[in-house]
């Protein structure tokens, strides 16, 4: 299941409506998220009773000693949660202990295991029930959000939207401005209010630099440069960065017929970042986007090679794609 569908199977489960899997795979790229499917599932044990009922293990602790605890019968509650962290592939002997389990689990006890990804591709078949915590695209974002917010706050939608854009949607950092827009706002969210607030991930700052020169934007491109200035970020690597994302405008514009999806494999990135991507390139022409590439590309050997410093060459790179 997807991470977003884990809080109401855990609902479901509670009223009587689904059972619990014998065992669950938490897995995927996004670390926030694994800890959140982590608590989530930890969170069925009595929070009075947690020091009793809640047990974690790590691999070094072998998993025999997990699986004794989750024979275990709770104390004081109705349910006990064991949370076994793996980091490194599993024995032969260790997988027959999780084997042994699977066939016959206990019927008061919630078992997570918390997996690095060469583990979890391991733990397959009937029992394992796969929570996979991969980065969210934008759609789930948006529904998650407001949760988070929830129930002191409320977020506009153009607000949310704005605030993955700016985080580039990886939940370690939208948690984080939360708790910040939270302490800001007087419950209601706006677009303001995360503009002025979340500071900008660097590609998005990459963007908004490189739509602010396809539309001859050359106040809002100064402001960009001089946000990266103060932030202080090197000029060789906004240069870089530039290329790099001028680049890839230019495969977006020459593979229009490839979805979202597709080209981000093409390319190497989420399908939701290829949805900014072409968002900005659709504002050149494909000449133009190849004219600014090569540019950009010269530019990095001048700089390499002591024809430019790097300060300056970043300056006149800004003026320069103004006027193509």
């Amino acid at each position: 299941m997807k991470y977003v569908e884990l809080e109401q199977h855990i609902s479901d489960v509670l009223a009587g409506k689904e059972n619990f899997a014998p065992a669950y795979v938490v897995c995927g790229d996004d670390d926030c998220l694994r800890a959140k499917a982590v608590a989530a599932l930890a969170s069925v044990v009595d929070e009075d009773f947690a020091d009793l009922n809640l047990s974690k293990f790590s691999s070094d602790d072998g998993i025999a000693a997990a699986v004794d605890a989750l024979y275990t019968y709770p104390v004081f509650g109705n349910y006990r949660a064991v949370v076994l962290g793996l980091s490194q592939k599993l024995s032969e002997a260790d997988k027959e202990v999780l084997k042994a389990y699977i066939a016959s689990p206990s019927e008061t006890s919630v078992f997570v295991l918390d997996c690095d990804p060469e583990v979890a591709a391991t733990l397959k078949g009937k029992g394992y029930e796969r929570v996979d915590c991969a980065k969210l695209p934008d759609a789930d974002l948006r529904v998650l959000i407001p949760k988070l917010f929830a129930p002191t706050h409320t977020i506009d939608r153009d607000a949310a939207d704005e605030l993955i854009r700016r985080t580039q949607g990886f939940m370690s950092r939208i948690s984080g401005e939360i708790v910040k827009l939270k302490d800001y706002c007087d419950g209601r969210v706006t677009c303001r209010d995360v503009a002025d607030t979340v500071a900008a991930d660097i590609d998005f700052q990459i963007y908004a630099l490189a739509d602010a020169v396809s539309k001859k934007d050359a106040d809002t491109a100064l402001a960009v440069l001089d946000a990266f200035y103060k932030n202080g970020i090197r000029s060789m690597r906004i240069i870089n960065q530039l290329y790099d994302k001028y680049r890839k405008m230019l495969h977006a514009e020459l593979n229009k017929g490839l979805s979202n999806d597709a080209l981000g494999s093409l390319l190497g990135i989420k399908g939701g970042a290829v949805y900014h991507l072409r968002q900005v390139s659709g504002g050149y022409s494909q000449m133009k986007l190849k004219k600014c590439v090569d540019y950009l590309h010269g530019l990095q050997f001048d700089v390499l090679s002591g024809r430019r410093t790097e300060n300056s060459a970043l300056g006149e790179a800004v003026l320069e794609l103004l006027t193509f």
